[in-house]
């Protein structure tokens, strides 16, 4: 059986990152970044939804996120699938959530855009471009 687990995400950060730090001192943090998705109804009538995805970065990484971006800068997130679970209120309520966790996080910056995103798509190669 093949299995697969890759994300390729691009959108903004609906908040500032925060560092932590794990017991052990290895530095991490969570971003939360909106996706938009423009779409036409079968009436004709415009519309758009927004998706909200929770991201995990890692040592350096992380440090990096936290120090360059802000609210609303643009990020290209590759990763994979990630579903954590833990017990709540004594152990008695079992939760989950499914998050991404980063491998490589790509700073879109707002000045040049355009330029940027387009560089960190080409480096994943020409048929992504086409998907999007």
């Amino acid at each position: 059986m093949v299995a697969l687990n890759k994300v390729l995400i691009a959108g903004r950060l609906t908040r500032k990152p925060e560092l932590r730090k794990t017991p052990n001192g290895v530095a991490v943090t969570d971003l939360l970044i909106a996706l938009n998705r423009d779409f036409t109804t079968p009436n004709g009538e415009r519309q758009q939804e927004v998706c909200f995805v929770d991201v995990v970065v890692w040592g350096k990484q992380a440090e990096n996120c936290v120090a360059t971006l802000d609210v609303s800068s643009g990020v290209l997130v590759e990763g994979r699938l990630q579903l954590d679970i833990w017990y709540a209120n004594g152990g008695k309520d079992k939760r989950s959530k499914l998050r991404v966790a980063a491998e490589r996080v790509q700073f879109i910056d707002k000045k040049v855009e355009n330029e940027k995103y387009e560089e960190a798509l080409n480096s994943y190669g020409p048929d992504l471009k086409s998907m999007l």
